[in-house]
């Protein structure tokens, strides 16, 4: 079976409840043991009866969840991660504002910003002021207030577009930004 099957199959426990994996291409039940090679082609229920649990839904995969907002600890006794929200200081701690900024500079959503900060002083204020403060807090001084008093002023000063606006929640989203500031 091909790498992409075996894949797409998901991930499993091996026996004992350790940290789900791929299942390899060689194993032994126990030490001296046949090695087997037939694991990825497998049912579910045979791999089951020799003590592989899965495929286990791994945590980038839960709805509702994200390395921004929970913490995942594999637990072998459930066989099972234990997600736990984490506290807002540390949702503040996990934003990864360069991705953001790299990701914002290359949307369209950018260019309508940067055209009219260049014809608008007003508006030219409000996004060196964002671009200051977005500089401070990639540098680990985020002064989360002002920061999205700065996105909110950004966004009812300048209609984006539907989809310019998908662009800026998905830097948002993939950033971890979304945990601490909203858009409004």
């Amino acid at each position: 079976m091909d790498i992409f099957k075996i894949e797409a199959r998901g991930r499993f426990s091996p026996p004992g409840g350790g940290y789900p994996q791929m299942l390899p291409d060689y194993w032994r039940e126990k030490p001296g043991g046949i090695v087997r090679t037939d694991l990825p082609e497998l049912s579910i229920e045979e791999l089951n009866a020799l003590g592989w649990y899965g495929p286990i839904t791994m945590p980038e995969k839960i709805e509702g969840t994200s390395f921004y907002t929970h913490n995942y600890t594999w637990n072998p006794d459930t066989i099972s991660f234990d997600i736990e929200e984490v506290e807002q200081y540390e949702k503040e701690k996990r934003v990864n504002y360069r991705e953001f900024w790299n990701m914002l500079l290359n949307t369209s959503a950018y260019a309508k910003i940067k055209e009219k900060a260049s014809i608008s002083l007003p508006i030219n204020t409000i996004v060196t002021e964002f671009i200051s403060l977005l500089f401070d807090a990639k540098l680990g001084n985020a002064n989360i207030p002002n920061i999205q008093k700065s996105l909110n002023d950004i966004l009812s000063n300048i209609s984006l577009t539907n989809e310019e606006l998908d662009e800026v929640r998905s830097a948002f989203i993939f950033s971890g930004m979304f945990a601490v500031y909203t858009l409004t």
